[in-house]
């Protein structure tokens, strides 16, 4: 963020808990903004740059699942914590498939809340540094990883796929890391949840499945066929380079 104010979207409509909110984000040093349903969220989002996003999922309008979807299909990245009233392992699973980075359930903890808004920022400003360092190396795979006839440049995002050169989302950009990390070692789904999706406890796997079929998509000529990134059945994944 470049010692620049964060910037929060919070997109609620529940006025009690959106001024509450606003007031601890502001008392915390951040620069917050309120929209009070899907379709001004997402015409907030489009017009201005935000370093965060609190989602509500039950919105007038548009609700917060159809939000997040549009703004990932649309290729904006920006962090989201999806705010729940709903303690069901679906939900959770579906914010995080759309491709939110992190969810609350209400009525939350509000230091919690807090201290998950920060990690997500400092992880935010760490990649970004790291996607601006010329030359920087990424662990022991170096930035641009090589693969049969692909590639994936970990420093910009980008990716050459069947589908051309793309950005990969950050989930897709972690597994192929860990891929790149460990090729032709059995992985996990619980190790990719546990990494990836900071959710080692968490009941349901399924959201990992959904990453990987994304992934072969892009990199297999055949998801019946995989050359590269194979399934070990009831355990997790292989990636064969």
């Amino acid at each position: 963020m470049n010692g620049e104010t964060p910037r929060i979207l919070v997109v609620e409509d529940e006025e009690a808990i959106a001024h509450g909110l606003l007031l601890n984000l502001k008392r915390k040093g951040y620069e917050a903004e309120l929209a009070v349903d899907g379709r001004e969220a997402l015409t907030r989002v489009r017009r201005e740059h935000w370093d965060l996003i609190l989602l509500d999922v039950r919105l007038p309008a548009l609700d917060g699942f159809e939000v997040c979807r549009r703004l990932r299909d649309a290729g904006n990245f920006t962090p989201i914590v999806m705010l729940t009233a709903r303690n069901q392992p679906d939900d959770v699973v579906q914010g995080l498939k759309l491709g939110a980075d992190d969810y609350v359930v209400k009525p939350f903890d509000l230091e919690e809340l807090l201290a998950r808004i920060e990690g997500l920022l400092r992880r935010q400003a760490w990649l970004g540094d790291q996607r601006r360092e010329e030359g920087a190396e990424l662990d022991d795979v170096g930035p641009l990883y090589q693969f049969g006839d692909f590639w994936v440049d970990f420093r910009t995002w980008r990716a050459g796929t069947r589908e051309g050169e793309v950005e990969l989302s950050r989930k897709e950009l972690a597994v192929m890391k860990i891929f790149a990390q460990r090729p032709n070692q059995v992985i996990t789904r619980r190790e990719l949840l546990a990494e990836v999706w900071e959710l080692p406890d968490h009941p349901n796997t399924r959201v990992v499945d959904n990453v990987i079929v994304a992934l072969r998509k892009k990199f297999e000529e055949s998801s019946w066929r995989p050359r590269h990134i194979h399934s070990v059945r009831g355990v997790g994944y292989r990636f064969v380079p």
